[in-house]
């Protein structure tokens, strides 16, 4: 198959297409070598297992795509992942064998690829496109015929006022052009504290969501259905009991068969209280400054008026306020900050009630209108932005738009961009944020943006600890990132990672001020000694170095020295980057298999059975179950309610990690068992589990 110029320029009209729907998890087929228009391929099962381990996410997604076109095909996959996702593995799988992807330099990945196609043999190709957005290509697909690959990626997941949230992007298979045979999420929850809660918003109260407390510490979460029609993401949220400013670690210790050094690798993260009191609330001046071009027409603009009514009920009478809205210029309720007496407020609301949507996006012009603004140094100075797009108007060279912002910021105030739906200049909001004292907030088309901006009212507006050092109390540590740490607010929370030699039971103390009075803060923490622990800390710390280097190739260019290091790091520890690429050619007899599950999913606490899918059933169910690393002799079996065997399932040594098997219903003779419950238990040494299984007929 020829890659050409054209085929890359339709993929880009493909893409800027598709994103335009929110919903980008598909594969695009269309016949070999051919110039015909791509079509859609369904997806026929999608399976995902995912491990949390405190705020550190591994999840493993399996699926499968059916061509049910006559003709040989070439395809290519577009699927976006959460915000910070790392890749870290690729299997596919080619005449029934698991074919382990390896990651290479990446136009030396095209190269091989390309090289494979044009003799007609099935490579496979994955690498990113920018934004966390990443393309799959697989070709020859033959008619009739299944395709079936397995992706693993790491994330830390967002905290804000006490909870985490886990989305897994389930809507992002909307656009197979049929119902998915089956479609199924485990999740096994586990934090060093004890979980105060756990709800899953988006299917909570559904038949096919399942959520088990199997101790304090530990959750089990199974959400399964067939003929699936997606329509949202599956959306986790829990709570973990603490008080007071809390510090938890993660650690991992390289073993033999790493190629990540000698040094280990820690995850500190630092969490103050949710919630402040009257006393503790500066004086601010804030100013609100929001897109009203053409594109928040509608629901947007709505949600946008609501959120200005949070922002106008924060207000004390200490604050000084002002609001910008901007299209192609920029309109001020008031020429200057103005004190937030209630006769203000109350004008203030007239202003936004007469708020419509109209014009272009001039970023530019409304950062240097806010920046105006008489800026004091005896208030917390506060800048909120939000934009749904891409400047459109005045200066749009995203580089001289965060000069002129950072130059004309005499005033020091923090912004704070918000960042509404998929299509915006991620790198503009990011970089504004980070170079003005603030941080960047996305919110997705489907979240309520009023909801998400009270929040964060509060927490912005509230500086909880300041000039913040942390001592590792003579642990030997190294290549902290980010080494600077930056003002903890309330409900948000510090994460950084770091190296170290040596471990064991070290005194951390974290000072700072809060509220202009220095404090101290002191608790003991575990640095592991032993070999392993979560691998994804040692990852997760890499991707914090090549963000870094990432950012310097954006300032100073692609010098050799910044993009070897980048590649080096990428390759050692297996993730992916926009200089790699995974790749992997079935028919190489170098190219390694594998029946292990993924080594980034960590080993289960203790014997695992999952829920089955579907419950009831007809005709089979998936069973999956969980072994722990240490091996000895399993088996799993069905017995009806009497506690008479019906069919063993898996006996033997099996392996630690995962595994999945059918029960077709049959018993132990291959004749149809009659409808009832049946009990489904898992044994390994002197531990054992069951599940209700029920079978319709």
């Amino acid at each position: 198959m020829k890659v050409s110029a054209t085929l890359t320029i339709c993929l880009a009209l493909l893409l800027a297409s598709v994103v335009k729907l929110h919903a980008i998890g598909a594969l695009y087929i269309r016949p070999l070598n051919s110039q015909q228009s791509y079509s859609l391929m369904s997806i026929k099962t999608f399976d995902a297992t995912v491990s949390i381990q405190d705020q550190i996410a591994v999840t493993h997604i399996d699926q499968k795509f059916f061509n049910k076109s006559t003709s040989r095909v070439e395809s290519t996959f577009i699927f976006p992942l959460p915000e910070g996702a790392v890749i870290t593995e690729l299997f596919y799988w080619f005449n029934g064998k698991r074919y382990v992807a390896s990651l290479r330099e990446k136009q030396e990945a095209q190269k091989a690829y390309n090289d494979k196609i044009r003799q007609l043999i099935d490579p496979a190709l994955l690498q990113s496109i920018g934004d966390n957005v990443f393309k799959l290509n697989i070709a020859p697909i033959e008619p009739s015929s299944e395709v079936r690959f397995e992706i693993t990626y790491a994330e830390l997941l967002p905290y804000e006022f006490g909870a985490v949230d886990y989305r897994f992007l389930l809507n992002t298979t909307g656009l197979s052009p049929d119902p998915l045979d089956r479609v199924s999420v485990t999740v096994d929850a586990t934090t060093s504290k004890t979980f105060k809660s756990f709800t899953c918003p988006s299917h909570g109260g559904t038949p096919a969501l399942g959520i088990s407390p199997e101790s304090p510490s530990h959750y089990r979460i199974t959400f399964g259905d067939e003929q699936f029609i997606p329509d949202r993401d599956l959306r986790l949220t829990y709570e973990t009991r603490r008080s007071g400013v809390d510090m938890i670690v993660q650690t991992y210790v390289p073993t033999p068969a790493d190629s990540f050094g000698v040094e280990s690798f820690y995850a500190l993260w630092i969490t103050p209280p949710d919630s402040a009191t009257e006393t503790d609330l500066p004086p601010r001046n804030i100013v609100f400054t929001a897109d009203v071009s053409s594109s928040m027409e509608g629901k947007r603009v709505a949600q946008l008026k609501e959120a200005l009514g949070y922002f106008l009920n924060d207000l004390t009478e200490r604050d000084r306020f002002n609001i910008v809205l901007f299209s192609t210029d920029a309109v001020v309720f008031q020429p200057n900050l103005v004190d937030a007496t209630p006769q203000a407020v109350a004008d203030a609301r007239a202003f936004v009630n007469s708020i419509g949507a109209v014009g272009l996006t001039n970023i530019d012009g409304a950062l240097n209108r806010s920046l105006a603004m008489d800026f004091d140094t005896i208030r917390s100075n506060i800048l909120i932005f939000m934009t749904d797009g891409y400047p459109t108007w005045g200066q749009m060279k995203i580089s001289e738009i965060l000069d002129s912002a950072t130059a004309r910021n005499a005033g020091r105030a923090r912004i704070f961009p918000f960042g509404i739906g998929e299509d915006i200049s991620t790198a503009l909001l990011n970089d504004l944020g980070a170079r003005n004292g603030g941080y960047t907030t996305f919110i997705r088309s489907d979240d309520s943006i009023a909801a998400v901006i009270a929040n964060y009212f509060r927490r912005v507006s509230l500086p909880a600890l300041s000039g913040l050092k942390l001592d590792y109390g003579g642990l030997s540590s190294s290549e902290q990132y980010y080494r600077q740490l930056s003002d903890l607010f309330w409900g948000g929370q510090i994460l950084q990672f770091g190296r170290y030699v040596g471990g064991g039971e070290h005194t951390l103390t974290l000072t700072g001020t809060r509220a202009a009075t220095p404090f101290a803060l002191s608790t003991t923490a575990q640095f592991g000694t032993e070999l392993g622990g979560n691998r994804a800390v040692a990852r997760l710390w890499a991707k914090r170095k090549i963000d870094v280097l990432l950012a310097q190739i954006k300032t100073v260019g692609e010098q050799k020295e910044l993009v070897n290091a980048v590649i080096d790091l990428s390759i050692r520890f297996g993730i992916l980057t926009p200089y790699t690429a995974f790749y992997v050619d079935p028919t190489d007899p170098d190219t390694p298999t594998t029946t292990d599950a993924p080594d980034d999913l960590l080993a289960p606490l203790k014997l695992t059975l999952f829920a089955n899918y579907p419950n009831p059933f007809v005709g089979a169910t998936t069973i999956r179950f969980a072994l722990p690393a240490t091996q000895a002799t399993a088996r799993l079996a069905v017995y009806d309610v009497a506690g008479r065997l019906v069919k063993v399932l898996a006996q033997g040594t099996l392996s630690a990690g995962l595994h999945e098997i059918r029960w077709d219903g049959t018993d132990d003779a291959g004749n149809p068992a009659p409808a009832g419950t049946y009990l489904c238990r898992l044994e390994q040494g002197d531990q054992q589990v069951t599940q209700t299984i029920i079978m319709q007929r």
